[in-house]
């Protein structure tokens, strides 16, 4: 009796299998049974949704993985480019370890006042060290004492400097570090040749640039706007 090798993939290569299509009920049911969100972090989301710009917050299910993450790999060196009002802040320094230190770099000092409210409010304050400023002269200020020293970082800002930012990271992430990338969906944008504004069109460049990046290993999870986990190889 012949064995029964497994069929071959189509020429198109396609999964047999694909990522479930989350409608609102299946994503309401995935938040009410996954999701355990502190009262803190519910509080933030509730400010920040009187703010036009409330889109750019992170949406509950990707702060609680932020954290699990930040939980399994224990860093004591985290960066974070784009605070906004701070769910993410706030969900990685009330994760890591009492030891650990967070640079966290955002240009607009009315989100960061909102954001270090609500780290003071958790205790964590004094873990986190924030700058008001631009983030690439930051990031390459920090190139000459800090490079490779950075264990966790989390890059959810502007579009326009992203591929920057993503080289700068790379730089000071050490090896075996973990690098986080939000909004490499971008709302679908990416997949529909419709859309050829700038914003899609560098994110599109992003994730084609770490697919073909053999320095790191990465996996595009369709969780919130997609988010892109990077592990720097040794």
């Amino acid at each position: 009796m012949l064995p029964n090798f497994p069929k071959p993939l189509p020429e198109d290569d396609k999964p047999v299998n694909r990522t479930v299509n989350v409608d609102d009920k299946l994503y309401q049911y995935l938040v009410d049974v996954s999701v355990r969100e502190d009262g803190l972090l519910r509080a933030l989301r509730r400010e920040t949704a009187q703010y036009h710009m409330a889109r750019m917050q992170l949406s509950p299910e990707v702060g609680q993985l932020l954290a699990l993450l930040v939980k399994l790999q224990a860093p004591k060196k985290l960066l974070e480019i784009g605070v906004f009002t701070g769910y993410s802040t706030l969900s990685m320094a009330m994760a890591m370890p009492k030891e650990a230190r967070l640079v966290a770099i955002e240009k607009k000092q009315m989100w960061l006042d909102i954001a270090t409210r609500y780290l003071d409010q958790a205790g964590v304050m004094d873990r986190v060290t924030t700058y008001c400023d631009k983030a690439l002269p930051v990031m390459e200020s920090f190139l000459d004492a800090e490079r490779e020293t950075f264990d966790f970082i989390f890059i959810d800002a502007d579009k326009q400097n992203l591929l920057t930012y993503y080289q700068l990271a790379k730089q000071l992430l050490r090896p075996g570090g973990c690098l986080l990338i939000d909004n490499t969906l971008w709302w679908g944008n990416v997949a529909d040749e419709a859309f050829i504004d700038k914003d899609t069109k560098i994110v599109r460049e992003l994730n084609k640039t770490i697919h073909d990046d053999i320095d790191v290993e990465l996996s595009l999870i369709p969780i919130g706007d997609g988010l892109t986990l990077v592990r720097k190889n040794t």
